[in-house]
């Protein structure tokens, strides 16, 4: 068996609690594709049909949701490894969520879809791994959902991040307009450029034109 392989598995949330024999046999039938991406270019975008599990092993990659009504682009940093968007694979909308992008060069294991119903939902652990997958990512978007937008404009500010964030730390990026934040913050546009302001004060946020910056959403919480 290869070894760097079993290993690489093993970190995956798909694969944990599998046996040697199980990986060795899974190996032996799944075909894996290795794909790698320079920085600069797009891995998945956003409202492509989703038709393979991917799971991204190395380098920084950039995830971007696009609001529906375009007035606002989230972006955030992924740590790796990282599957991509396994809740995307069925459904009535079997589409990316959001669009993927190499900031460095990023290795990817492709894993197709066929390959997920024929073959890894035979293991048990895989079909457990799953259902907890599916189940976890819905219980966080249902208490995001009755995440009240309410406190000072700096807590709305937070909890507006907060609940378009996969995860609670690292890197966030929202570019948007301050009239349409000022709006989907239900206040004035010159106090929530007065709130943006004290942040950077902070050294908690970094403004650009149309773009406000978040080294660590951590530090905000």
């Amino acid at each position: 068996m290869d070894f760097t392989m079993y290993d690489t598995l093993l970190q995956l949330p798909l694969f944990q609690g599998l046996g040697k024999n199980d990986i060795t046999e899974i190996l032996a039938k799944v075909k894996f594709h290795f794909k790698k991406f320079e920085a600069g270019e797009y891995i998945y975008r956003q409202g492509d049909v989703c038709t393979e599990v991917g799971f991204f092993l190395s380098g920084t990659v950039m995830a971007e949701t696009d609001s529906r009504n375009k007035t606002y682009v989230f972006c955030e940093t992924l740590p790796v490894p990282h599957m991509v968007e396994l809740y995307s694979l069925f459904g009535i909308y079997p589409c990316f969520h959001a669009s993927y992008k190499a900031v460095t060069a990023v290795n990817v294991l492709v894993i197709e879809k066929r390959y997920l119903l024929e073959q890894l939902n035979c293991y048990i652990p895989c079909g457990l791994n799953f259902s907890n997958i599916i189940c976890t990512r819905a219980h966080y978007l249902y208490q995001r959902i009755w995440s009240d937008m309410t406190g000072s404009l700096r807590t709305r500010f937070v909890q507006f991040l907060m609940q378009r964030s996969c995860r609670l730390t690292g890197y966030k990026l929202l570019r948007v307009k301050m009239e349409d934040l000022a709006t989907m913050l239900d206040d004035r546009r010159i106090n929530v450029s007065r709130m943006l302001n004290g942040l950077q004060a902070e050294g908690l946020v970094n403004l650009r034109r149309k773009e406000i910056e978040i080294p660590a959403l951590e530090k905000l919480l």
